[in-house]
């Protein structure tokens, strides 16, 4: 049955792209003779399938065919207002609520708007004017899946995962992820009131309202400074916000803006930070740990599992290091962490990470549509997987929100200070 499932799985998968196509080339002239059309090479391309798929394989997926067929033959001979059947927008939702009905957060169907923004912040850096989230249509909801650090919605304290219910006076439930883009991002000053659902992990939900006003932002993905302590000692203090295409780059520029300097150690850090590319995750540990020493397993289903070693790029390895992490530290940026703290010995200070270590990738369609999906799960160099647990830091302590707030007191970054200084006197 696994595998009369998969075949089904191949066939929707097939005929969407090939439906994709059809729609991509002809749009332009889509009239009464194409729909007709559209509809013989439908039929034939069922009767094509019905020559090599097995019998008991062939009723389930042909009656998944049929209910599709039998609805867009409905609206297309009753339906009243047939100016609002839009087929290429009614397929795009259909196949967003077919990705979501896996029950997969972080497996989306995007749209060609949706994936050109995606891909923009997975650069590294970010120049534009909203408020700084990228969204998905869920059900009834609209899913924030990446928050920009130091952007209005960071310093809004919306969080990944949140359920943007309503935009304004408006419910989401009634609109698609392109609307919802289009009512949040508007020009910098302006304002926008968001109702959100927040479901925490024993199930509690709370709902939250937050006015933002939004900004044009320019956030590079890595900043580094100098920050003296009570002894007089140098620490160099790296933030990392987007483990993007350009990441590597920036932090290999910081690098080399501080070498001159006598650093004496490092807190890196990593808070409030969601997905990003597994190959950049590597590259910023290999300027931390030698070479050659396991940073990341991976396992998959369809691919070979791999063994991804530091490439040691820059001797850092034998200074103190303290990584701050949070509740928002996860996927590559939790790679980073626990690699850093199981390979050369860093403390991990603040709270426990989020836990996501599952891997997506992401496949693009040639009208600029996309697909994010898991594919697999990976491991700490010593074999553990934290994916839905999260990882416990060396040091908990909670951020203190109203110190940060009312004076600029970053209480974990003070916590850091001192755990360096009692790693340097050891």
């Amino acid at each position: 049955m696994k595998k009369s499932r998969l075949i089904i799985l191949f066939i929707l998968g097939a005929f969407f792209g090939w439906f994709i196509l059809q729609i991509g080339h002809e749009w332009n002239a889509l009239q009464q003779p194409l729909i007709q059309k559209w509809r013989l090479n439908f039929d034939g391309l069922i009767s094509s399938i019905k020559n090599v798929i097995h019998a008991e394989d062939l009723w389930l997926g042909s009656k998944k065919y049929e209910r599709f067929d039998t609805v867009y033959s409905v609206l297309e001979s009753s339906y009243y207002n047939i100016d609002k059947l839009n087929t290429w927008k009614m397929l795009s939702s259909a196949l967003k609520a077919y990705v979501n009905a896996i029950d997969d957060p972080y497996t989306i169907y995007m749209d060609s708007e949706q994936n050109s923004w995606f891909q923009e912040e997975l650069k590294g850096s970010s120049d534009f004017e909203g408020i700084g989230a990228v969204i998905s249509k869920k059900d009834y909801y609209i899913q924030i899946d990446e928050i920009i650090k130091w952007s209005p919605a960071f310093n809004a304290w919306l969080r990944m995962l949140d359920r943007v219910v309503m935009i304004n006076s408006w419910f989401t439930k009634s609109i698609d992820a392109n609307e919802a883009v289009s009512q949040i991002r508007w020009p910098k000053w302006t304002k926008v009131k968001l109702t959100i659902e927040r479901i925490s992990k024993d199930g509690k939900k709370d709902i939250l309202e937050k006015e933002i006003t939004r900004d044009k932002l320019v956030i590079p993905s890595v900043n580094g400074k100098i920050i003296d302590w009570a002894n007089k000692k140098s620490i160099w203090y790296i933030n990392i916000s987007i483990i993007g295409e350009e990441t590597e780059n920036l932090l290999k520029k910081t690098l080399n803006d501080f070498k001159s300097q006598q650093i004496q150690w490092i807190i890196i850090d990593l808070r409030w930070n969601w997905g990003g590319l597994l190959p950049v995750a590597v590259q910023i540990s290999s300027h931390f740990i030698p070479k050659g020493k396991l940073v990341v397993s991976t396992k998959y289903t369809t691919f070979e599992d791999e063994k991804l070693l530091s490439e040691w790029y820059t001797d850092y390895q034998n200074l103190p290091m303290v990584v701050l992490v949070d509740g928002l530290t996860a996927s590559a940026w939790e790679i980073i962490a626990l690699a850093l703290r199981e390979d050369i010995g860093a403390q991990l200070v603040g709270t426990q990470t989020f836990g996501k270590w599952s891997i997506q990738t992401i496949d693009e369609f040639s009208d600029g549509a996309s697909l994010k999906y898991t594919v697999g799960k990976r491991y700490t160099p010593n074999w553990e997987n934290i994916d839905i647990t999260w990882a416990a830091p060396d040091v908990l302590i909670d951020f203190d929100s109203s110190k940060y707030l009312s004076g600029a007191i970053d209480n974990q970054l003070e916590k850091a200070k001192q755990v360096l200084d009692g790693m340097i006197k050891k």
